[in-house]
Parts: C-alpha cells; sequence; structure tokens
C-alpha cells in the first residue's frame, strides 16, 4: 500500500470515528481530539476520549492514542491510555492489550477503528482477566473485587478528565 493509498483510507477510518459521538443518541462512547501523522514512523496518531458506561469508569473520560501504522490494515494498530486507569487490561505505562490487536488472534483486515474503538469501550466496561496487561490487578480484579473497585473509583476522581 502506497502512503497516499495508507493517508486515504486512514482519513476515511478517522472520519468513521468522528461519527460515532453523534451515531448513539444515547451514550457518547467516543471523541476525537485530534489526529496528526508521524512522518518519520509513517504512521497516523488518533488521540480522542472514550465514555464507559460502567458504576466505576463512567465517572469521567479516559483520553487515549491509537497509533495507525503504516500497513492498516493488514497491521494492527496499538492503545495507549494517557489518562491513568486502574484496570486488568491496562499495564502501569498505559498500554492496552485486547486480543483483536493481536494480529495472530482476532485481528482481521477488515476490522476498523470504529470496530478497535467499541471493543476498548466494552473492555474497560466488562474486564477480561484472561487477556489482562496487568496480572497484579487481575489477580486482585477475581480475588478482592471490593478492593479492585475502591483503587478504581480513586484513580478516575484523581486522573479521569470530566464527560463533556
Amino acid at each position: 500500500m502506497t502512503t497516499s493509498n495508507f493517508d486515504e483510507y486512514a482519513q476515511t477510518q478517522i472520519d468513521e470515528l468522528k461519527l460515532l459521538d453523534s451515531e448513539n443518541h444515547t451514550s457518547v462512547i467516543f471523541k476525537l481530539d485530534s489526529t496528526s501523522f508521524n512522518k518519520e514512523a509513517k504512521e497516523h496518531i488518533i488521540i480522542g476520549r472514550i465514555f464507559p458506561n460502567s458504576d466505576i469508569f463512567n465517572e469521567g473520560a479516559f483520553q487515549i492514542q491509537i497509533k495507525v501504522p503504516l500497513y492498516y490494515p493488514l497491521n494492527t494498530p496499538t492503545v495507549k491510555f494517557i489518562t491513568p486507569i486502574y484496570h486488568p487490561s491496562v499495564n502501569k505505562d498505559g498500554e492496552f492489550h485486547h486480543e483483536l490487536l493481536l494480529k495472530t488472534a482476532c485481528w482481521t483486515s477488515k476490522t476498523t477503528l470504529k470496530d478497535i474503538v467499541k471493543a476498548i469501550v466494552q473492555r474497560i466496561d466488562a474486564a477480561e482477566v484472561y487477556w489482562s496487561k496487568n496480572c497484579e490487578v487481575a489477580e486482585e480484579y477475581v480475588k478482592d473485587r471490593m478492593e479492585f473497585n475502591c483503587k478504581a473509583l480513586e484513580m478516575v476522581k484523581q486522573y479521569a478528565l470530566p464527560r463533556n
């Protein structure tokens, strides 16, 4: 795929992301903050905010970064949480893990950025410890949910962005 084809395809995908907040009038799940193209790495960088709905995480919004590589959709994007979050699928550096983003697992070239954002929100709302990025938090999520909930809510109060 040439850079111009990549740019055109990525821009189409980014335009679809912009529509996410107008598609579902009952609850917004994503707002696009910015996009840029890193010429050195030949990747699009998308910054946006997700709006989870679960009891703990619906108290705020969480800024994420999606790096879309040059050979997307053949290669998978990477997702990083910019806003700190206490969750089994996010490590201390903000790296997000989901089986959809593994080229060897569930990824197909038909997976859209919109699919990815929806998967991120769903995973934050319903943790899946078998696909965790942070084993300690996953263990706490399973063995001591009250403690997990307290720590997660504390981080939401401390770091989450307003939901407007």
